[in-house]
């Protein structure tokens, strides 16, 4: 028996399927076969299919589509980027190449193997964005985080060192501290590469390690090479949402 709360969740599936002239039915299917073999995961899914996500993840994507970046040639990686859920059937067609990179490997496994087992544009890989420098940064044209609360502040995503700059961040942990790259990360993308954060600050979430304030508390969290093009903010029941779309 579908409840009635998950009815939501299934209109919310079948708007992000929707084509020009028919509604396609594949990831729905695909959804219910992943709630056959891994029932445990059925309310995270449904989550990250919810009416707030949607309409975070839809306003960030139409912002971009106003600013001309997604085409044919576009390379967009995404940090933490769950399941795919929202970002994959709203940018798919829009684009060259996605690259999705998230901790959770069983959401990787399941993003890959199952929701979006056909689209052969994304690429899945398990593992901490912060962890090393990989060889699509260097082409990709958006790097989109809609996980900011999640994860450190984006300016400390490979900084230079030496470690006297670092010591006394909560968010940098000792054995990283001691670690020192020759260029920053952000120094070595693609120059006309451009960039999508969302934080928030709903800190009474599980896994909300950094939430902001305001939006000039999530600026304050940019890298120093980041010119901020869009800023828009989004309430739901539980906060505030704010977005930074920009340059490097």
């Amino acid at each position: 028996m579908i409840e009635r709360e998950e009815l939501t969740y299934i209109k919310n599936i079948l708007e992000l399927s929707n084509q020009p002239s028919t509604i396609k039915f594949k990831l729905l299917e695909n959804i219910f076969t992943i709630f056959e073999h891994e029932p445990e995961r059925k309310e995270d899914i449904f989550d990250s299919f919810s009416a707030n996500q949607v309409k975070a993840k839809s306003l960030l994507v139409n912002h971009l589509d106003k600013l001309n970046l997604l085409n044919k040639d576009t390379e967009v990686v995404i940090f933490g980027c769950w399941y795919g859920s929202v970002l994959i059937p709203l940018i798919s067609d829009k684009v060259k190449k996605i690259t999705c990179i998230d901790e959770d490997d069983q959401a990787i496994t399941i993003g890959r193997n199952r929701l979006f087992y056909k689209d052969h544009k994304v690429d899945w890989i398990t593992g901490d964005v912060f962890e090393e420098y990989r060889d699509m940064f260097d082409t990709a044209d958006i790097f989109i985080n809609t996980s900011c609360e999640h994860m450190k502040p984006m300016y400390l995503w490979g900084p230079i060192g030496p470690r006297s700059i670092w010591k006394d961040n909560k968010f940098v942990p000792d054995w990283l501290a001691h670690k020192c790259y020759k260029i920053p990360w952000w120094s070595r993308v693609k120059p006309t590469a451009h960039f999508a954060f969302t934080s928030n600050n709903m800190i009474d979430i599980p896994g909300h390690i950094n939430c902001v304030n305001s939006i000039e508390e999530f600026k304050g969290q940019l890298p120093s090479e980041a010119e901020v093009l869009v800023e828009d903010e989004l309430e739901d029941e539980r906060g505030t949402r704010y977005m930074l779309i920009g340059k490097l």
